[in-house]
């Protein structure tokens, strides 16, 4: 059995926060964000409905909505904006509902590739262009 402890101050910390959800739960943040260059493509202008995406992580399906941007306020004083992918199941395009929606959270565009806002999380969303079937079936 192993017993988890919280580290004294001084140790390093065991695990880093991969997600803004997870700094909150207590995993280490140690404030490394990435964040789109000035003038470059974001999230929704890289992906927009009837677009495939998948991840790194083996999810994915066809984009139905790009939400955001969302604002971080980090404890450098510095704004982070990020958006939120939203897809359904390439099985479930056409007759789905909101309840088949998926998301993808904490996205960042960064030299036309989407990244994951905290730099400790090296996820990455892949992106092609979607069917005209796919546009129609958006709802």
């Amino acid at each position: 059995m192993q017993i988890r402890r919280k580290p004294r101050p001084g140790e390093p910390h065991p695990h880093l926060a991969h997600s803004l959800y997870s700094a909150e739960l207590g995993a280490h943040d140690p404030g490394r964000f990435r964040l789109t260059p000035p003038f470059a493509p974001d999230v929704p202008t890289l992906v927009q409905p009837g677009m495939t995406v998948r991840t790194s992580y083996g999810t994915g399906g066809i984009v139905v909505a790009v939400e955001g941007p969302t604002i971080h306020h980090a404890q450098d004083g510095r704004e982070y904006p990020h958006f939120t992918i939203i897809y359904v199941p390439a099985k479930r395009f056409g007759r789905h509902s909101a309840t088949d929606h998926c998301w993808i959270n904490e996205c960042v565009a960064v030299g036309g590739r989407i990244l994951m806002l905290l730099e400790a999380n090296e996820d990455e969303v892949f992106f092609e262009a979607g069917t005209q079937r796919a546009k129609e079936g958006i709802r």
